[in-house]
């Protein structure tokens, strides 16, 4: 029924549209013409829409998609995150057989100190030459120049190292000592000589007490030197807000302010200057003409 009225509609709205002058030539057409290509436009129309609603659906799903992939890339970057930080380790407290043989261990191993180190050689280098009489357990290297900055500093002047074995240890140094290092050719450090010295009763916590004692006394200064700073600065800072203070009172009163004028003054002789001069000038006189008397 709705279908019917629509097309009566339709029809009655051509026939007004349509000049009365070409009203006879459109009797003769068939109502069925009419009626197809009516249903037909009302297809393609209902055809549109449907496919305008199917892009609006595709669209909408698309964005959905993305809006889903979006919160996934969001939940495995959180969990990347979480899996990054860090995991608290609790140590447990060792047992006392353990820590006897550690004492063990300790006792007997044994520290060589090494005066000089030649220039370019690294850690690595260092251990492997010293490997080949002995298992080296800790090295402690110090830098050269550790106040230059500006050019690459990768020189050592001194080193402590420790070896599993003391009886070793002590072997090493005393053979080595003053002895080249030795090794291929073409190596740079092949003629440079060991200095090698055994410390007796010395261990790896003596060591590590010294340079945290060191350390200490460096940052005391740092500490002493910033202190000193910041007082100098509160007093300058105190300086600067008098003489603003100042200025703002002689700008109130309305009077100039003064500026401090140093003046130099040409002082005259004293009368005993002059006395000393004539007297000395007296002198010089007499043992001038005395000298040219003698001459004559």
């Amino acid at each position: 029924m709705a279908q019917k009225r629509k097309n009566d509609k339709i029809e009655t709205s051509k026939k007004e549209e349509i000049d009365p002058r070409f009203v006879n030539k459109f009797e003769d057409l068939e109502e069925n013409d009419f009626k197809d290509d009516d249903e037909d436009d009302f297809i393609n129309d209902v055809n549109e829409g449907e496919e305008e609603e199917e892009e609006e659906d595709n669209e909408d799903n698309i964005e959905f998609n993305q809006e889903e992939d979006d919160e996934d890339e969001d939940d495995e970057e959180n969990k990347d995150n979480k899996n990054k930080i860090k995991k608290v380790i609790k140590i447990k407290p060792m047992d006392i057989e353990k820590m006897k043989k550690l004492k063990e261990q300790n006792e007997n191993k044994g520290i060589i100190y090494l005066s000089t180190i030649p220039s370019r050689m690294k850690p690595a280098k260092l251990k492997q030459l010293l490997a080949k009489y002995g298992k080296v357990t800790r090295m402690h290297l110090v830098r050269a120049n550790v106040e230059r900055k500006n050019h690459r500093n990768d020189m050592f002047k001194e080193g402590w190292i420790e070896f599993e074995d003391k009886a070793l240890a002590r072997k090493i140094a005393t053979i080595l000592n003053n002895i080249p290092m030795g090794g291929k050719a073409r190596d740079i450090h092949k003629d440079c000589l060991w200095n090698l010295r055994y410390l007796p009763k010395f261990k790896w916590h003596h060591l590590q007490d010294k340079l945290v004692s060191q350390r200490m006394e460096r940052d005391k200064k740092l500490r002493l030197e910033i202190n000193q700073v910041r007082k100098q600065n509160l007093i300058l800072l105190e300086q600067v807000e008098l003489s603003k203070h100042v200025n703002q009172k002689h700008e109130s009163k309305g009077k100039p302010i003064k500026e401090k004028v140093v003046r130099t003054f040409k002082q005259r002789s004293s009368h005993e200057d002059s006395l000393n001069s004539n007297i000395s000038s007296k002198v010089l006189e007499k043992v001038v003409s005395n000298k040219k008397q003698k001459i004559n």
